[in-house]
């Protein structure tokens, strides 16, 4: 588990460590299908705490992490190697990057990266978004692995978000009844129950199974994924409807759509929605028109 969304939490002063540490032991017995840092980031953002952390210092790093992002210096660099997997033949390479709190052995098998490294010196400055933590099954230690969404600078300390110049985000808040805005923010949570809404296309009913009077008979199964988004300064919930939960599902490279939502879930994903606020009975919701991940790009 993430220390940091612990110690946050314990701040705020109204749960201890033990108290939380019971809290998520109490929640898995509820909710089997989650992780504990799932659970853990559904406390946070219950107590008003974002849990995401993006950037970190090598010392940070001591156990599985997703999203890391890291300015540091290139230590040392080892030649790659060709390994044979499933059948097909890919070169990986492993190299050691440090900052003032330590170091840390890196993972890459992107041929690109394995070039731009190689072409590199011992002492220069690398930046790395979007990279990933975890035990090395051999020797115990924690490494630093460069995914297929991962990105690296060298001679360069600078993040930038694609598109922050382009487009302009609104807040939840100042939405309006009706109106269309574009929106980057964390989706905390999504809902894994009634997530297919089935309707009779001659009456336009919602029906549980069939139409109590045309039965089966034009019956329509639309994909509808029921979550909530956060900008940072206030959530509302949200509606992906066919294509673009179809969109949100791909966000996750999961198989079982349960391990999807539980992956895009709490935190886990920063997102630029296009969506429609809508009020029903004094309350507000959004419906995405259009839905695609954050990506990370670095200056060269």
């Amino acid at each position: 588990m993430e220390e940091w969304i612990i110690d946050k939490i314990n701040e705020k002063g109204k749960m201890s460590k033990e108290e939380i540490l019971n809290e998520i032991n109490q929640r898995k017995k509820q909710f089997p299908e989650l992780t504990e840092d799932a659970i853990l980031r559904m406390l946070a953002t219950e107590n008003g705490i974002i849990p995401i952390k993006r950037d970190y210092k090598i010392n940070e790093i001591n156990q599985r992490i997703n999203h890391v992002n890291l300015s540091a210096k290139i230590k040392r660099k080892f030649p790659p190697r060709t390994v044979t997997v499933k059948g097909r033949e890919a070169r990986v390479m492993n190299f050691v990057v440090e900052d003032e709190t330590g170091e840390i052995p890196v993972v890459t098998w992107n041929e690109n990266y394995i070039d731009k490294i190689m072409g590199s010196k011992d002492g220069e400055n690398i930046s790395i978004a979007n990279a990933y933590s975890k035990e090395n099954p051999f020797n115990g230690m924690i490494e630093l692995n460069l995914g297929s969404g991962s990105a690296i600078s060298v001679n360069s300390n600078t993040i930038q978000k694609k598109e922050e110049t382009k487009t302009e985000y609104k807040k939840i808040r100042d939405i309006k009844d009706g109106e269309t805005a574009d929106i980057n923010g964390f989706i905390t949570r999504l809902f894994s129950d009634d997530i297919y809404l089935i309707r009779c296309n001659i009456c336009k009913k919602k029906v549980d199974v069939e139409c109590d009077i045309h039965k089966d008979k034009a019956l329509s199964k639309t994909l509808r994924i029921r979550g909530i988004l956060d900008d940072g300064v206030y959530s509302s919930s949200i509606t992906f409807f066919d294509r673009q939960a179809d969109a949100l599902l791909k966000l996750s490279q999961s198989q079982e759509i349960k391990d999807k939502l539980n992956d895009i879930s709490f935190g886990l994903y920063q997102v630029d929605v296009n969506a429609k606020m809508n009020k029903f009975n004094d309350n507000y919701s959004l419906t995405a028109r259009k839905i695609g991940k954050t990506e990370y790009s670095l200056e060269a």
